[in-house]
């Protein structure tokens, strides 16, 4: 089916915005050829670690939704969010504490509202681990825990990076971080929308 004339313009403009942060990886003909080994290292550190982070970014939303929900009655499932952002006490709950709070500690709230269970905690630290790497460090396979380990040869050393023992910059690291995000979702969904946990 073809496109209407909305997502064909949506398309172009992220096409755009794919060639402006250099992620045009259907153009790779077109770069340099001594630099196309650079270039695609580079794109994959770019998907990556947008994917990490906005997977990370999400998980810790859930775990913030668990704790809202705790402290904060809505009327039911369906009850959205509206209503209360309309509140002081919630706004002032949400920018001074919550946003303020570390993936970590949100998670231990959560255990201690409903024990979470041992693998969907190791699941998210997991997750929270891989993402300080890749946030805080440009070279994340500098970072001490990766040192030891000995990389293919590469241009940038991401083989070292490890994802509970596989290389997280090939196929396979990515699948078993996403089976970790899956196992993180499934769990958090129905902490978020599931049951009530004032009623454990």
């Amino acid at each position: 089916m073809a496109l209407t004339s909305s997502q064909r313009r949506l398309l172009n403009e992220v096409e755009e915005i794919f060639g402006l942060v250099g992620m045009d990886v259907w153009k790779i003909e077109e770069h340099d050829p001594d630099k196309r080994i650079m270039d695609l290292n580079i794109i994959k550190d770019k998907l990556i670690r947008g994917e990490v982070v906005g997977q990370y970014t999400r998980i810790d939303e859930f775990l913030t939704s668990v704790i809202c929900n705790y402290y904060f009655r809505r009327r039911d499932i369906d009850d959205s969010y509206r209503r209360l952002w309309k509140t002081k006490h919630f706004r002032i709950f949400v920018h001074y504490i919550m946003d303020e709070t570390y993936l970590p500690k949100k998670l231990n709230i959560v255990n201690a509202i409903k024990a979470v269970p041992k693998d969907v905690r190791s699941a998210i630290m997991r997750i929270n681990d891989v993402r300080n790497d890749l946030a805080h460090s440009f070279f994340p396979q500098n970072r001490r825990r990766h040192m030891g380990v000995k990389a293919r040869s590469s241009h940038l050393g991401f083989e070292r990076v490890l994802y509970d023992g596989i290389p997280l910059y090939t196929p396979q690291g990515v699948r078993k971080f996403k089976s970790d995000v899956n196992i993180a979702y499934a769990y958090l969904s129905k902490r978020c929308w599931g049951y009530d946990d004032s009623d454990e």
